[in-house]
């Protein structure tokens, strides 16, 4: 591990990511995936859950059928197994508390869908995103440059929760930490257990 990385890193670190219905400007968001490492001796945690959409955003939005064949979720998925706009962004605001940093590599898609989902929920977010690719370069040019490699042999697999999770065990292989396998954040904070869909 790099003698810096306790200093160098602004932890707990949170990583959040969207799976959308479109990369057009009329796009929502379907998913949401948030990836939480405490510390460079803890496990990396995870969790993820389908958004039910509003209806504004079925009336108005785009479906692309491209990207859903990338990331395989199906608008039934949604309205089955979907929660409200404003159950998840209340329970990211949980996860997350307030004034924390939730960093992303979207740039201003990944904006735009937490925007849209917290205006349809109605919720005022309690944090602020951040550029991943801002993130890296604070553990100098040889670790940013292990992170970008490890991601470039491990591709996105398209689902919020990998995603997000995928990022931070970049950054671990990038300080060589050994962190195992993702556990479930919801074991941590019963508030992200989301109830089946009505």
């Amino acid at each position: 591990m790099l003698p810096s990385l306790r200093t160098a890193l602004p932890w707990p670190l949170a990583v959040i990511d969207f799976e959308a219905s479109s990369l057009d400007e009329d796009s929502y968001p379907i998913e949401v995936g948030f990836a939480l490492w405490p510390g460079p001796d803890e496990p990396i945690l995870g969790w993820s859950a389908l958004i039910r959409p509003a209806g504004d955003w079925v009336r108005r939005g785009h479906w692309s059928p491209a990207s859903a064949k990338v990331h395989g979720i199906r608008g039934s998925d949604l309205l089955a197994h979907g929660q409200s706009p404003e159950r998840i962004a209340s329970a990211l605001n949980e996860a997350l508390g307030l004034g924390a940093v939730a960093w992303c590599d979207g740039g201003p898609y990944d904006a735009h869908w937490a925007r849209a989902l917290f205006k349809a929920g109605g919720v005022r977010p309690s944090f602020t995103l951040g550029d991943w690719h801002r993130l890296v370069p604070l553990l100098g040019a040889p670790a940013r440059e292990r992170a970008l490699a490890w991601l470039k042999d491990a591709p996105a697999r398209h689902r919020a929760r990998a995603d997000a999770e995928q990022l931070l065990f970049a950054l671990a292989h990038a300080v060589s930490v050994e962190v195992g396998p993702a556990q479930d954040l919801a074991q941590r904070l019963p508030g992200l257990a989301m109830e089946a869909a009505t």
